[in-house]
């Protein structure tokens, strides 16, 4: 059986379980390990330790495979992410970096690019959002500290490009809804409205008749847009 991931080095490990049934798997914890690479692979191996995470990676990088990612792992323990879920292994892939957790042990240039490229796989291979990406400390804060001192922002920046601002089209329509008024970005007025310059939204869509027929309209802030009802290519436009 090999690794998952590409770049990994697959080291199995007997603790694991089955996830419950139709769980999704949409978080993942980060760990540290507060003590170096072939003792926590030798510990995880063990049956008797009872303990194991998904992925293991080492100060220079190179990454191991316990458990595979459909498997439920054992590295969480009893945990409760903040939107109250609680029993974490059973819907979390795990990650431990090695490092001593003592928020003086660096953690290297080569282990945060191979923990940024793995996060990214997950995240894109479960379309996990970042806010499910969480340290063991966070999810259970009184028993562990870990992974103290790891830039969680920096990696979160990098594995989800969020230097990159948002599509246009997302900001519009946050504005939109943020008005009251319904966004369709496909629909014909808002199109026409941007291609001739007429301002913002002041209305959602609305219906009226005339002389027994159906006409729609949008108002927006340099003018009224209308048309018959199926009639998209001929709007026209009525001032305030």
């Amino acid at each position: 059986m090999s690794a998952e991931y590409p770049d990994a080095i697959w080291r199995p490990s007997p603790n694991f379980g089955e996830r419950p049934a139709d769980t999704t798997i949409d978080t993942i914890v980060l760990h540290a390990t507060a003590g170096g690479l072939d003792a926590t692979l030798a510990w995880f191996a063990n049956s008797k330790s009872r303990v194991s995470s998904h992925y293991v990676i080492d100060k220079d990088g190179s990454m191991y495979q316990c458990v595979r990612e459909v498997e439920r792992a054992a590295h969480a323990g009893v945990s409760k992410m903040p939107d109250g879920r609680e029993d974490v292994n059973d819907f979390s892939i795990g990650i431990e970096l090695v490092n001593l957790n003592d928020g003086q042990d660096p953690y290297p240039p080569e282990q945060m690019d191979s923990v940024v490229a793995l996060v990214q796989y997950l995240a894109d291979k479960y379309k996990i959002p970042a806010e499910n990406v969480v340290t063991h400390a966070e999810i259970a804060p009184d028993r562990k500290t870990d992974p103290l001192g790891f830039p969680v922002p920096d990696l979160l920046v990098r594995a989800y490009n969020l230097t990159t601002p948002p599509p246009e089209s997302i900001v519009r329509s946050a504005a939109w809804q943020a008005g009251g008024v319904p966004y369709n970005p496909d629909a014909a007025f808002p199109k026409f409205a941007r291609q001739n310059d007429l301002g913002n939204p002041e209305t959602p869509e609305f219906d009226f008749i005339h002389r027994g027929r159906q006409y729609r309209g949008q108002g927006f802030s340099k003018g009224i847009v209308y048309t018959a009802v199926g009639e998209w290519d001929k709007i026209q436009t009525a001032s305030w």
